[in-house]
């Protein structure tokens, strides 16, 4: 070791021991002074030999922390403290910062020397690198913490879905039950009373047939299996058509939904695009507090661009990726749902090469805006390589 003298053959044998450890050595005299190291030290600590010497701790020059931040105190170097107590200090992990700010975490382990008298001789210390171990653990832990997370969101999907499909099941139960007792008792139907019933019906089994659509899509989007088929699309007539489409339920809520738009064509799949503006649209009923909802279409150099604007509650910049995300919904509001159309929106949007951004204020309303790449113009012609 550095620092050492002339010594008997085991002793000579049991330093050569100590120059070949991987683990970083130092001696520490009954003083508490750094009387030896080995080359191990001087590599981890990339502090060389001679400015260890003399020194109380090798953690001096270190900038040492502690696990929680705060600056570690040399007093309770565990060299020191077993010296002072004549018990072995096990264990004790320390970060350093190193030049150029690098952080490193080493474990210590301090046990004290005693000559054959029994009198304290001094204390050898060994410490290793465990940055990249602390680093393996912290991933780990961040792994566990997302499947759990992962888990709990599905479970709590699987209840929702599940109350969601029963809702127009049993709707649909009590409209069948009751017809088959009218047909059964003998009782008569007038063809206004049948007709109602069976519209209702069937409005409840379009329900059951959206969910499981929406069920199903969730499936292929999250192995990455979204089937686009596109077509010459202009997403302003589409836009116009799904209001169109919607006019009674919109007029029945009493939401003021407005659009403004030009034509922009694209080379799209209509059916997902109906989704993408469908979803948003909903979004913004549901959260927009019943004030008015706007809708703009229109082109933007090589993007057509759709928003959807409300002025409702609004989200805090806190949620706005966390909405994104499957089976997430925000956290105001008091809304039911499966916390998957802003998500479905996110990966269709995707699919398609676009993006989609959220601007909003709490209390103030929400800005959704989903850019979609046109296809190159003739005038445009087509970029050279390398251009």
């Amino acid at each position: 070791m550095s620092g050492s003298q002339s010594a008997h053959p085991m002793e000579l044998h049991y330093r050569l021991v100590v120059q070949g450890m991987e683990e970083g050595v130092v001696f520490h005299d009954q003083e508490g002074v750094i009387r030896a190291t080995n080359p191990s030290a001087e590599r981890i600590l990339r502090i060389p030999a001679d400015a260890l010497l003399g020194r109380r701790s090798v953690l001096e020059r270190c900038n040492p922390f502690q696990e929680d931040g705060n600056p570690f105190p040399l007093e309770r170097c565990p060299a020191l403290v077993c010296l002072h107590t004549g018990q072995s200090e096990r264990g004790l992990i320390i970060g350093i910062r190193r030049a150029g700010g690098e952080l490193s975490w080493l474990s210590f382990t301090s046990h004290p020397l005693a000559r054959a008298d029994g009198s304290r001789a001094g204390v050898v210390t060994s410490f290793r690198d465990i940055t990249e171990l602390r680093e393996r653990e912290t991933q780990n832990t961040r792994r566990i913490l997302e499947v759990s997370n992962t888990v709990r969101l599905h479970d709590a999907f699987l209840a929702t879905a599940a109350h969601e499909l029963r809702t127009p099941l049993t709707a649909l139960r009590l409209q069948m039950q009751n017809l088959l007792h009218r047909v059964s008792s003998g009782a008569g139907l007038a063809v206004e009373v049948l007709t109602t019933k069976l519209q209702a019906s069937v409005r409840q089994t379009e329900r059951l047939n959206a969910l499981i659509d929406l069920l199903l899509d969730v499936s292929r989007m999250t192995v990455g299996r979204i089937e686009l088929k596109r077509t010459s699309v202009d997403l302003a007539e589409l836009t116009r058509e799904l209001l169109a489409h919607n006019a009674d339920e919109l007029a029945a809520g009493g939401i003021e939904v407005t659009l403004e738009a030009e034509p922009v064509t694209g080379e799209w799949d209509v059916a997902r695009l109906e989704q993408v503006v469908g979803n948003l649209l909903s979004n913004a009923l549901k959260y927009g507090n019943r004030k008015p909802v706007h809708l703009k279409v229109r082109r933007e150099g090589a993007f057509a661009v759709l928003t959807v604007t409300d002025t409702g509650l609004g989200v805090p910049a806190s949620e706005h990726r966390r909405i994104f995300e499957r089976f997430e919904r925000a956290h105001h509001g008091g809304q039911s749902g499966m916390g998957l159309g802003l998500w479905i929106v996110r990966e269709i949007v995707d699919a398609h090469g676009g993006s989609i951004e959220l601007a909003s204020v709490p209390e103030e309303g929400s800005t959704f805006t989903v850019r979609l790449p046109l296809p190159p113009t003739p005038e445009a012609g087509v970029p050279e390589e390398g251009s």
